[in-house]
């Protein structure tokens, strides 16, 4: 049987092999980039690697055996650090100010942690490792006046790391959102000022990786809960490896900017909205307008169109009325007088039939002549004008008038035309109501005057053709002559009730341009005239 085959090993000198890992140790500790130093209790340096040498500028021969305290330009410091070194068994960090032999002072932390040395009789060391913080300490004052120029801008400042969490917080950003820096750092920015953003945040940093920049507005919310608007600029910094490291961000407050842009934009909609309102108000005042220019065409043709057929009505009435009373009067006058031609006795009653009937035809008249115009009307004789038109023996129906102490009336123009608007009523009410009563009522009603004629007749309720004739014209147009309004009505029960509206302002004395409705021309007015 083949027997196994075992290589046979080599037999080790303990001895060559710890020497060995010792140089090994006092290599790695000769040429380490860091300054490595080890003293005592009393502090006197009893190791020093190369870097230290090199750091101090003196050679290892005339350090070694040397208090460290030399090398130190702040004693007291130094002292302390000893004392916390004797004190303690974790390790001991402190920084200071190192005298080296030549040169300028230099900024150092020192880090010493205690070892029990075997090459020392079991001697408790402090190894020390001595870090240079001159590059530190120059970089730190460059950003410190980087800071102090950063704290000068109004805008905020924020650097933030690749976790969001903010490493610089300005003045600025203080004054703007009522954080201290010390409130501030470490925070994440989007909570701590719970921002809101025009996109999604993915896509922002989409954004930003692409562009190595990014800008947009933002909302945040401050210390004491006021949102406000910033414009927001973001630099990106990255690593050696390219990675992002940094985020600068700038933020200039715009709230005031975004409200005045807003009051802007909501007075141009007022405005917009005025011109809607206005340019409607336009149209249909325009519509208005037209409206009565067409009524005034119709009413204008109506009434030359019926002037010549009442003219024609009135002509009747006085042939058969008047003329033929006259002639009555005639014949008995020829009658008598022939009697007296043949000396023959005159009745006395027939001269006082004459008489009566040249009387009754003086009334029919006066009164004929009252009913189709009246001119001497004026605020003063209103009530007593309409006191002789209700008392008058040619209507038909009985009518009385109605006069509250809370009525006044001091414009002639304005008294004129209410008496032409109760007279067509009461003409119109006669004609067409069939009614027992007509009542013309003068009030006054909060600010304004009314002037009502009702009456208890048939009304136009269930009547065929409801649309208003000339009469109701002629009214709507006296009432808005003098800056009231007309309303024509069938109450509930029965009748007919014709209501002037006038403003008590318009009831005051005025000027007739200030109505702002032009009357008739000469040629309907004097038509109208002889119509009414």
């Amino acid at each position: 049987m083949p027997s196994l085959q075992k290589r046979a090993r080599p037999i080790r000198n303990p001895k060559t092999e710890l020497e060995s890992a010792i140089q090994r140790f006092v290599d790695l500790y000769d040429f380490a980039p860091i300054a490595y130093v080890s003293f005592n209790r009393s502090g006197r340096i009893e190791e020093a690697n190369l870097a230290a040498t090199e750091l101090l500028g003196v050679p290892r021969d005339a350090l070694i055996g040397r208090p460290f305290a030399f090398y130190v330009a702040d004693l007291d410091l130094f002292m302390q650090h000893l004392l916390y070194c004797r004190t303690s068994e974790q390790q001991v960090a402190t920084e200071l100010q190192l005298k080296p032999r030549k040169g300028e002072p230099i900024a150092a932390q020192l880090l010493s942690t205690p070892i029990t040395s075997t090459t020392r009789n079991g001697a408790m060391l402090y190894q020390t490792a001595i870090i240079d913080l001159s590059e530190r300490k120059r970089h730190e004052q460059q950003l410190a006046e980087q800071a102090r120029l950063l704290d000068l801008s109004t805008d905020a400042i924020i650097v933030r790391d690749k976790n969001d969490r903010i490493t610089y917080w300005n003045k600025g950003a203080t004054k703007i959102y009522g954080y201290a820096q010390q409130e501030a750092q470490g925070k994440v920015v989007y909570g701590l000022l719970k921002t809101e953003f025009p996109e999604p945040l993915p896509k922002i940093y989409q954004k930003l990786l692409r562009d190595n920049r990014w800008e947009g507005e933002i909302v945040h919310t401050r210390r004491d809960g006021r949102r406000i608007t910033v414009f927001s600029r973001w630099a990106l910094d990255r690593d050696a490896q390219g990675n992002r490291a940094y985020v600068l961000e700038t933020n200039n407050d715009i709230t005031r900017r975004k409200e005045a842009e807003a009051a802007l934009q909501k007075a141009k909609e007022l405005l917009e909205q005025r011109v809607r309102e206005r340019t409607h108000e336009l149209r249909a005042a325009n519509k208005e307008l037209k409206d009565e220019i067409a009524q005034r065409k119709g009413l204008e043709g109506e009434i030359l169109e019926i002037s010549d057929r009442e003219q024609q009505r009135l002509g009747q009435e006085l042939h058969d009325g008047l003329c033929q009373h006259l002639t009555a009067v005639a014949f008995m006058a020829r009658s008598v007088a022939l009697r007296l031609k043949n000396h023959r006795v005159i009745d006395a009653t027939d001269i006082e039939k004459i008489a009566n009937l040249v009387n009754d035809a003086a009334t029919d008249t006066r009164n004929l002549s009252r009913v189709m115009h009246r001119i001497d009307i004026d605020a003063a004789g209103f009530i007593t004008a309409l006191e002789d038109l209700v008392d008058r023996e040619i209507w038909r129906i009985p009518c009385r008038l109605q006069v509250k102490p809370s009525f006044h009336i001091e414009d002639d123009v304005a008294a004129a035309q209410l008496y032409r608007i109760a007279r067509e009523a009461v003409i119109n009410a006669n004609k067409h109501a069939q009614a027992r009563e007509i009542v013309i009522k003068l009030e006054g009603m909060g600010k304004q005057m009314v002037l009502s004629v009702s009456d208890d007749g048939v009304g136009f309720r269930n009547a065929p053709n409801k649309t208003h004739g000339l009469g109701f014209h002629i009214m709507k147009y006296r009432a808005q002559a003098i800056g009231g309004h007309l309303e024509i009505e069938c109450p509930k029960k029965s009748g007919t009730r014709v209501t002037c509206y006038l403003p008590d302002k318009a009831a005051q004395s005025q000027d007739r341009k200030n109505t702002g409705i032009q009357p008739f021309s000469a040629k309907l007015t004097k038509a109208i005239a002889a119509l009414i």
